[in-house]
């Protein structure tokens, strides 16, 4: 998978940007590949949220080019018995502890390898307990960009973790019942109904006619964009992730409505 453009390494953890990781890692990934492009997904993941740092990821991986190096450090097990992993795709390549924060990627991205990061030699002198973002998994992602073939770095790894995650599911023909998985900055509550669990049960349910129900609030119709409502007004649309959104023109749905993740969301269509 090496490449003769300029390589990218993407960067996602729990870390903050006060503190001295982000910077750590990056310092790590340019004293042994100085011509990477490094690039912050997002360093503000709540502490040890796996889930949450499941579905940043999700949502923007693929929209970098092919052969980009992802590297996911949320890590609430680290310096125990967890393997720190490197699983290729036929596009990508993901660096991550074996704790499931890859789960959403191993649902759509088929993995064509995956090995442990074991050579002692691809990592810094020195590893940390505490600190396996920059002493294994930065150094292992500026050697793949050096073109390190993944093999050198350990032993193949049959079995990994991949967590359940929960799913939206059709109750009869016209009851989609799902929930809330993500909860964005602007308050938008994003749920685990997709345009494709929407176009399936539409198909046996024509029409266009639609109700949302959360939180003992019941939405009517589909919309487009946020501003085909009045300000302060619920809405349910598809958002950029295809996920089904609930959300408030100009307000936070979260707030208005007193839900958060976890919260149960139902779809009935007439």
């Amino acid at each position: 998978m090496a490449g003769t453009r300029t390589p990218i390494i993407t960067l996602l953890t729990d870390y903050g940007t006060r503190d001295h990781f982000v910077a750590s890692m990056k310092a790590v990934i340019l004293s042994i590949a100085s011509n990477v492009q490094i690039v912050d997904l997002t360093h503000e993941v709540p502490p040890h949220d796996i889930l949450e740092a499941g579905f940043m990821l999700r949502s923007c991986y693929s929209y970098f080019p092919t052969r980009t190096i992802h590297v996911v450090v949320v890590d609430p097990t680290v310096g125990s018995e967890r393997k720190p992993i490197i699983v290729a795709t036929d596009n990508y390549y993901f660096i991550a502890p074996d704790n499931g924060v890859l789960s959403l990627v191993y649902d759509v991205e088929p993995v064509s390898t995956v090995v442990e990061i074991a050579a002692e030699h691809l990592r810094m002198p020195e590893v940390s307990n505490t600190f396996h973002g920059r002493d294994i998994f930065a150094p292992a992602a500026a050697w793949i960009a050096r073109g390190t073939d993944i093999l050198n770095f350990g032993n193949p790894v049959e079995e990994y973790t991949k967590l359940t995650l929960p799913k939206a599911r059709v109750v009869g023909d016209a009851l989609i019942k799902g929930s809330v998985i993500h909860v964005d900055r602007f308050g938008n509550l994003i749920t685990n109904i997709s345009r494709d669990d929407y176009n399936a049960a539409r198909e046996k349910v024509p029409g266009n006619a639609f109700k949302v129900m959360i939180a003992k609030q019941e939405i009517v119709g589909l919309k487009e964009y946020y501003s085909q409502v009045p300000k302060g007004e619920l809405l349910a649309l598809f958002g950029s992730t295809n996920l089904l959104e609930i959300s408030q023109n100009q307000g936070s749905a979260a707030r208005t409505l007193g839900a958060a993740r976890g919260a149960e969301a139902g779809v009935l269509l007439k």
